[in-house]
This record gives C-alpha cells, sequence and structure tokens, in this order.
C-alpha cells in the first residue's frame, strides 16, 4: 500500500520499504538482545503497533498506514545525496523515537499490564533513538532543535490528558498545542539537512511535517471518535462532532460533518505537497494520493455503518 508506492531515492538506492524493513530486522535484533522483562515488552508492543517479525520468520510486517517514518527522510534525501548507511541508521532511529512514544500512548491509555516497566520500557528506545543520531548530526542546532521537539512532545501529552476534562476549553489554539505530541517525527528529516548541511531548510520541513500531522491527527480523531467518547477522551474533534451532548449527538456529527472533516484533512495534505516541492522532495505525492484514497475509503465506511445503526434503531 503506501510505503510500496514510493519511488527509490536516486541518491541512494534505497526504497521507504526497504528501509522500512531493514530497520525493522535491526530493532527486532536490538529488541532480542534486551532480555529479562524488557524484550518480551518490546517485542508485545512492536506487534500491537503493526511493526513485527513473525515468529516463524515471516514478515517482516510494516504498519502502512501510520506516520511516514522511513518515507520522510528518504523524501529529503533524494535532492541532496546521502550515503544510504547513514539513511538506514536515520530509519532505524525513526522507528526507535516512535516506539519509544507508543509505549507513553500505551501507558496513558491503560493497554500495560506492567505500566512502571512500560515507562522503562520507554526510556530504552529514547536512548536508542538518540545514540543512533549521535555520530552522525553533529551540528548544534540539530541538538537544539532535538531537545525543544522532546521538552514540547511531554508538553502536549500532558496537556492532552488534560483536556480530556469535558470543562476544560478546548479548541483549535489548543488542538494545534497538541499537535507538538507528533512533531518529532521531524527529527529523522533534521538528522538528513544537517548531514547534508542544508540546515537553514528546517523551518520549512516543520511546515510540512505540522500539516502531515495535522491531516493524520483529524482523519483519526474523525474515525476514533465514538471510542474516544466512550473513554471520555473529549477530543477537538470529539467536541466539534457534539460529543459533549452523547452518543447519539456524536453518530449524528459525524453524519453531516463526515465530508467537512475529510476535506479539511486533504487541505493539509495538500499544503505539506506545496512545501514539498519547495524542499525538492521525490516521492511524497505518491504518498500522499495513497493516504487521501486510504482516507477517502475509510469515511466512506465509517459514514456507511453509522447510516445502518441509526436506521436499525428505529
Amino acid at each position: 500500500m503506501a510505503l510500496g508506492t514510493v519511488v527509490t531515492v536516486p541518491s541512494s538506492g534505497l526504497r521507504a520499504r526497504e528501509a522500512g524493513e531493514e530497520s525493522l530486522r535491526r530493532v527486532n535484533s536490538f529488541v532480542e538482545g534486551l532480555g529479562g522483562e524488557l524484550g518480551p515488552l518490546a517485542s508485545d508492543l512492536m506487534a500491537r503497533h503493526g511493526y513485527a517479525i513473525g515468529a516463524d520468520g515471516g514478515g517482516p510486517h510494516l504498519n502502512v498506514l501510520g506516520h511516514p517514518l522511513f518515507e520522510l527522510p528518504l523524501w529529503l534525501a533524494a535532492p541532496r545525496g546521502i550515503d544510504p548507511t547513514l539513511l538506514l541508521d536515520i530509519c532505524e532511529s525513526s522507528l526507535c523515537g516512535y516506539l519509544s512514544v507508543r509505549a507513553e500512548d500505551d501507558y496513558f491509555d491503560g493497554h500495560w499490564d506492567q505500566p512502571e516497566a512500560a515507562m522503562m520500557l520507554s526510556t530504552v528506545f529514547r536512548v536508542r533513538h538518540q545514540v543512533l543520531l549521535a555520530p552522525l548530526a553533529r551540528d548544534r542546532a540539530f541538538w537544539m532543535r532535538f531537545e525543544h521537539l522532546w521538552h514540547a512532545y511531554g508538553e502536549a501529552m500532558l496537556l492532552e490528558r488534560a483536556l480530556h476534562d469535558p470543562g476544560r476549553q478546548y479548541g483549535p489554539d489548543e488542538f494545534d498545542t497538541v499537535l507538538n505530541r507528533s512533531q518529532p517525527l521531524e527529527i529523522p528529516g533534521d538528522a538528513v539537512l544537517a548531514i547534508t548541511g542544508h540546515w537553514d531548510q528546517n523551518p520549512k520541513l516543520s511546515r510540512l511535517v505540522r500539516h502531515l500531522t495535522k491531516a493524520t491527527q483529524l482523519f483519526d480523531d474523525f474515525i476514533d471518535a465514538p471510542d474516544d467518547l466512550a473513554d471520555r477522551n473529549f477530543t477537538w474533534v470529539v467536541r466539534r462532532l457534539g460529543g459533549l451532548e452523547g452518543g447519539q449527538a456524536l453518530r449524528r456529527g459525524m453524519i453531516g460533518q463526515c465530508d467537512e472533516l475529510l476535506a479539511e484533512a486533504e487541505v493539509e495534505l495538500d499544503r505539506a505537497l506545496q512545501v514539498a516541492t519547495d524542499l525538492g522532495m521525490v516521492g511524497i505525492d505518491e504518498w500522499v494520493e495513497e493516504r487521501k484514497h486510504i482516507m477517502k475509503r475509510a469515511s466512506q465506511r465509517m459514514y456507511e455503518t453509522l447510516l445502518e445503526a441509526i436506521a436499525g434503531s428505529r
């Protein structure tokens, strides 16, 4: 699907699927070396989020609906030229950073039987994420940005938890701040810019990532709205759809605003493409078109399911 459609990066010969699969093999080897309690926990985490190598050696299996963990650095590398070995280290670091976030997110969502072990696992993956980048990026500006992104991520995670309270104000400004929880997706691309001497293009990359993550968050929050309401997670989208008034109002809002929210997400993807043109990225246009197709198909299924549920309740 999405990963399979990404073109080969001329400067490296790598494709996103190849880079993703090799990164997963490397991380799987790292996890096997952990042993103790953390090894099995890490394997469970990876499988739960669609990044796993089967017990029979099958796979590797990649989550094609997630953020462009491997695509982003390859899109940037195409016009700049970078050693493929370095690119693979960056892609592996990207996956480790993502897994550290997933461990914490699952902790907040109550998906761990051993929440204290989950926190330790997050630390292990976060350190691995940083260790892989340390020999590659020597630019002080890169590390200042790295620190800022993870600091803002922590603040956003805590704010998002506080906003579960339906009495708290939650509008577009708060939503924009919560999006900082996904902004570390920028880091692998930042590494490419730092290594190739193009750090001045970081502001453009930051904007591109914000557009991509906003599109994803709007769509995911729409699809997850019934579950979020059941968990009393009053996201901005849940509130926009009428969720503060209950499940029936939410379902009506989802039917009435399905096309509107999908259009908003697509606008963000189009804005990302505009920035990508300025950055000279190669391959992102195919990914965006595939992502739009996936969103339209999923939203149509959700729309039909909601209509059937309402018809059945009469």
